[in-house]
């Protein structure tokens, strides 16, 4: 709040008009951020006046401090909004703070990032395909997650719908391979999104190394044939997951996508490559994606390649391999894993892939890097721990207030400086120079991998706790009474971000709820409802469009 006044103070807050709106600059619920607390366990302007003052960083509460943030702020929004008249037509900016680190020595980094406009019809297209595309992303993990989210009704339709199929002797569709007995995988999905069984052009549930589970269905009301890969649900989807070993697109498989050859160096996750290239030859085998494309029922239909988690991971590099062939194709990656591909792909990639992340999800800041940092932070506060360890744990059960928990770090850890020795300590600083020296001979920190395309990340901003995502595990009573009722967030700041910003992870209390498909889901579309936007208008708003460019074009040829 002081960083605001003095901006204010400046007379730089009327630059940015919603830089103050909703506490962009820091998301607060009922207890302190991990972004306000710094390496020493102390929170914003409230840190030891003693500690040295870096020029960077954005958590000193010194004058001299606090000059150089405003300069710094005046050369950000200098750059975005310049004039009064460009002040009335701008863009809508939110400041943030990033993590850096530089030789040992930790500061954040103040970024400005654009939010995305009710008037922009590109940032209306982004939110309105990611809420109704998200809902089949959450399909392709068929009756699993189907059940989880209508835990009352859920196993009771899919019995009903298979009696119904048993009694009426209705054979399960010939291109849906790898179904149970049941037929709940193909049910689950027809019922998550509505479409008719002769939508579902083909369906793959196999599974198993290598293997991801796949659909290709129309969606008929937004003209548009979708490929959706599934995310992360069996052991084999985690030991793919974990193959995180940085492998190159080679020359032969550039050749055959269409490729240019000074992309055979480029590397991806290995085992995001190996099922983005059998889910390519899978295609290949059957033809079914060709055969709709250039049919004249799907003629002008588009198609969007879209995943979740390690699925989002396959879209992104299987987009890369079809848009040879597909170029007005489009990728919608939802909670991408953050070590997709290298810098070069990822930034490549922004021309037809959307990335969308939720508040604190920790995959898409899963990196070699930031597993590294995490580590060593980890083990760090572990030295720093100056009480037995039970009272560590007492803490997590007390009603604590802001105030209470400014003094606890004081009370419970050493500072960074004086951590005293011991063999733990000089046994991890060894091993942290033995780590170093294999990093430098492996070459791996000139690799580094990112999350594709441009980002969209939604910013939790409800202090509300009925407004948290809902947990995974809930009691029968909470399950009873939360029947036919969902608690998804309904406040968010949406705003482009860059893959820079996830380069550390962060521990909160929903970061791995976050993830969950669920909430990702229902995010984009109370995201898409509070800027207006529903499936159909926004599909009006694309043929109206469509149409205005297809008369431009006719004008041109006859002139």
């Amino acid at each position: 709040s002081m960083r605001l006044q003095l901006l204010a103070a400046e007379g730089f807050a009327s630059k940015v008009p919603t830089m103050l709106e909703e506490a962009a600059l820091f998301d607060r619920h009922d207890e302190v951020d991990d972004d306000e607390v710094d390496d020493n366990g102390q929170v914003g302007d409230e840190r030891d006046p003693s500690t040295p003052n870096d020029p960077k960083s954005s958590l000193s509460s010194s004058s001299s401090t606090h000059t150089a943030e405003i300069d710094t702020f005046r050369k950000l929004i200098n750059t975005t909004n310049t004039t009064s008249e460009e002040n009335d037509h701008a863009f809508r900016n939110a400041l943030s703070f990033r993590l850096l680190r530089s030789d040992s020595i930790e500061f954040f980094e103040p970024t400005i990032r654009r939010v995305l406009s009710q008037n922009n019809f590109v940032d209306r297209q982004v939110l309105g395909e990611g809420a109704r595309f998200s809902r089949v992303a959450l399909a392709a993990y068929s009756w699993m997650l189907y059940v989880y989210t209508r835990k009352c009704t859920g196993c009771c339709e899919l019995t009903a719908d298979t009696l119904y199929r048993w009694g009426s002797c209705r054979r399960r569709g010939e291109n849906v391979i790898g179904d149970n007995c049941c037929g709940w995988k193909q049910a689950s999905v027809l019922k998550s999104i509505g479409v008719r069984e002769s939508d579902v052009l083909y369906a793959n549930f196999n599974n198993d190394l290598g293997i991801s589970p796949y659909i290709i269905l129309v969606d008929r009301k937004w003209k548009t044939i979708v490929l959706a890969i599934r995310g992360t649900l069996s052991l084999e989807d985690m030991i793919s997951d974990v193959t995180i070993s940085p492998t190159p697109l080679g020359e032969d498989l550039c050749r055959e996508c269409g490729l240019d050859a000074d992309w055979k160096d480029e590397q991806c996750h290995a085992g995001m490559l190996a099922g983005a290239k059998w889910i390519y030859d899978e295609l290949k085998r059957h033809g079914l994606l060709d055969e709709a494309m250039t049919s004249r029922e799907f003629a002008k239909f588009r198609l969007r390649v879209i995943g979740h988690s390690l699925g989002a991971g396959i879209a992104a590099i299987l987009g890369w391999m079809l848009r040879g062939k597909y170029p007005m194709l489009r990728c919608l990656c939802f909670s991408p894993p953050g070590c997709v591909s290298t810098e070069r792909l990822a930034r490549e990639s922004k021309e037809f892939t959307w990335s969308y992340v939720l508040h604190n999800d920790v995959v898409p800041r899963l990196s070699f890097d930031s597993l590294i940092n995490f580590r060593n932070d980890l083990i760090e506060m572990i030295a720093r721990i100056k009480v037995p360890k039970h009272c560590i744990f007492q803490s997590h059960f007390m009603h604590m207030n802001e105030d209470s928990l400014v003094d606890l770090p004081a009370k419970q850890l050493y500072e960074k400086e004086n951590i005293p020795k011991s063999k733990f300590w000089t046994d991890f600083q060894n091993y942290k120079e033995r780590q170093h020296q294999r990093m430098l001979r492996n070459d791996k920190r000139n690799c580094k991998m990112t999350i594709p395309g441009q980002i969209v990340h939604m910013v939790r901003t409800s202090t509300k706790l009925g407004n948290a995502p809902c947990g995974c595990l809930l009691s029968c009573c909470n399950t009873i009474l939360s029947c036919g009722t969902t608690r998804q967030t309904k406040k968010y700041k949406v705003r482009w971000t860059e893959a820079e910003d996830f380069s550390e992870i962060y521990i909160s209390p929903t970061m791995m709820m976050d993830h969950f498909p669920y909430n990702v889901s229902h995010a984009l579309e109370a995201a898409a409802a509070s800027y207006g936007i529903t499936s159909d208008q926004e599909r009006e708003e694309e043929e109206e469009k469509e149409k205005e460019e297809e008369r431009g074009e006719g004008t041109k040829k006859s002139s």
